[in-house]
């Protein structure tokens, strides 16, 4: 089974603000190409970037960060904003309690 984790950030066109974290989602597919149909469906051709974490002997990759602009379009005056979402993919198992 596979999680993935949305970590999503945004801040305002202001080049001397920094992002900040708004949201966080954690959803669950059942293998890997479900999970990455569902990135391809949702964020389409959106900038992406690569994320690592290092273990003890290399870089590993876990994930994406995909940067776009955004817009609240549901009241006046729309507010427009730029979002960065930190998606970390990660294999879950269940263990036996007994």
């Amino acid at each position: 089974m596979i999680q993935v984790s949305i970590t999503m950030t945004g801040k305002s066109y202001n080049p001397n603000e920094k992002y900040s974290i708004f949201n966080h989602e954690l959803k669950t597919f059942d293998n890997l190409q479900d999970a990455k149909k569902w990135l391809r469906d949702t964020y389409g051709k959106s900038k992406r970037n690569r994320m690592y974490v290092d273990s003890k002997n290399e870089a590993k990759h876990i994930g994406y960060v995909i940067g776009f602009k955004n817009a609240d379009l549901s009241h006046y005056p729309v507010e427009k904003w730029l979002q960065q979402d930190w998606i970390e993919f990660r294999e879950v198992k269940t263990i036996a309690l007994s």
